[in-house]
């Protein structure tokens, strides 16, 4: 059972290390296969592990990973190019990066490079190089095209006991990052393009949409969000996220958390300050929250109910104070059971 556990838990957490750093090569010892970048000539830093390249335009230059077998039985792996995005968490995506938005990319990074292997058939133990064609655009760009190659593998692992109809099923992915480089460097900028509604696990949110339009990473990305109803100081809701990584030409969906609340109809005011490596972006803006909306949203919300019943903590003091009463009135029994004792010795002491 620790075996199976391990084999399940050690690839997710590796997948989930590679999307967070978005530029390390990935791979594991226990998913049953591996896979390995094979160092480019156009690699314009050796020392990294991911493919970090600088091509010139017009030129085409074909890149090798190395995919390995290392299980027992045949296995089909599943291979394609992605553009990098930015998920919710703001963490660099790769695998699920369909789901995220891009804007104003310089080139779309998937549609510049084909491999002619996008499913891989492996016998047991047996590797394979798997080649990808990278064709640059006419024209020069600034900034970088990023994305990944990303691997994904089925396997199906029947139980020990013969008897049982349950299969365990485990999705296996692996990303290695993938840098093409321009002409020119360019620093990233950051900018609040709306305020939405929205919810995060069934819990209402309110995302401030922020776009880095830029062909840069925008790293370490500190941020504070605060919301106010329109005209008023106190501070109805705040979110504050720490480290957090935008990919180029990207948006990042930052969602504020209503604590699992309502949507209240109003005007509000949304105040965001950003910092990154020493600079600082500040953003206000202002949204309404209407009545048909606002319903629509809590009939499909969790909503933490006020466990507060007010009856029931006025019952509790009533019994409270009948039980203060009580006790006043057992101690004056009892002094006066005392007083009278007292007098009957003193009676017959006479």
């Amino acid at each position: 059972m620790l075996k199976r556990i391990r084999k399940v838990l050690l690839p997710l957490v590796v997948v989930f290390l590679g999307c967070l750093v978005g530029t390390v090569n990935v791979w594991a010892q226990d998913a049953g296969y591996e896979v390995k970048a094979i160092p480019s000539a156009t690699q314009v830093d050796q020392a990294k592990t991911y493919f970090d390249l600088r091509i010139e335009p017009k030129e085409s230059e074909t890149i090798k990973v190395k995919v390995t077998n290392q299980s027992n039985q045949e296995r089909i792996i599943n291979t394609q190019v992605k553009t990098a995005t930015t998920n919710s968490n703001g963490v660099v995506e790769y695998i699920k990066s369909d789901q995220n938005q891009s804007i104003d990319l310089p080139y779309d990074l998937s549609k510049l490079i084909q491999t002619k292997t996008p499913k891989i058939k492996l016998a047991p133990h047996e590797s394979k190089e798997v080649e990808y064609t990278i064709t640059m655009p006419e024209k020069d760009f600034s900034g970088i095209l990023s994305g990944g190659i990303i691997f994904t593998s089925k396997n199906t692992d029947q139980t020990e006991d013969s008897t049982a109809s349950v299969a365990i099923k485990n999705q296996f992915g692996y990303v290695i990052a993938l840098v093409l480089h321009g002409k020119n460097e360019v620093e990233p900028d950051l900018s609040l393009s709306k305020v939405s509604l929205g919810q995060v696990n069934n819990r209402n949110v309110i995302f401030a949409h922020l776009a880095n339009p830029k062909a840069a990473y925008l790293n370490r990305l500190n941020l504070t969000a605060t919301i106010k109803k329109k005209n008023t100081d106190k501070i109805l809701y705040e979110t504050k996220k720490n480290e957090r990584q935008m990919a180029p030409n990207s948006i990042f969906n930052y969602p504020i958390s209503l604590q699992e609340t309502e949507f209240k109809p109003g005007k509000y005011l949304l105040s965001l300050h950003a910092e990154s490596k020493g600079k600082n972006w500040d953003f206000e803006e202002e949204f309404e929250i209407k009545a048909e909306e606002a319903k629509k949203m809590n009939d499909q919300a969790y909503i933490h109910q006020d466990k507060h019943n007010y009856w029931l903590y006025l019952i509790l003091f009533l019994i409270f104070l009948v039980l203060i009463l009580l006790f006043i009135l057992y101690k004056k029994r009892q002094q006066k059971i005392k007083a009278l004792e007292e007098q009957v010795e003193e009676l017959k002491k006479k």
